[in-house]
């Protein structure tokens, strides 16, 4: 099952895919609970991974995650250790002055269940 969302961000698409190619950046826009560690950056874009830690509903989580797939300005694959996290795949295109970016999420394991899935997606994307 994935989970998709898509915003408008009034940026050029160098400036947003810029952002997302460093995890740090991510402190930004992240809940306050997720802390980001060990990131290693690479010049090619796949291979840059990053450590993580947050408690959601209660429960601590911790993953490794790395970027599996990396096309300047279009697309970013992230790919975690943990099956709640799964992979999260971010898309980037041009939409009027500024642009549109797509985050897709596709867990594993038994959160494949759609009440789980569509719970977890939402909590973690704060959609209500």
């Amino acid at each position: 099952m994935a989970y998709r969302q898509s915003i408008h961000i009034e940026a050029p698409v160098a400036n947003v895919f810029d952002f997302f190619t460093d995890p740090n950046n991510w402190r930004e826009v992240e809940p306050e609970q997720i802390a980001f560690k060990d990131v290693r950056l690479t010049q090619e874009g796949v291979g840059t991974h990053y450590t993580w830690a947050a408690k959601i509903a209660g429960f601590p989580l911790e993953g490794f995650d790395v970027f599996t797939e990396f096309v300047p300005n279009q697309r970013i694959t992230d790919t975690s250790s943990s099956s709640l996290e799964g992979t999260w795949t971010y898309m980037f295109e041009p939409e009027g002055s500024g642009t549109k970016l797509t985050v897709e999420n596709r867990v594993r394991s038994f959160w494949r269940i759609p009440p789980l899935a569509t719970a977890w997606c939402h909590e973690l994307m704060d959609v209500s």
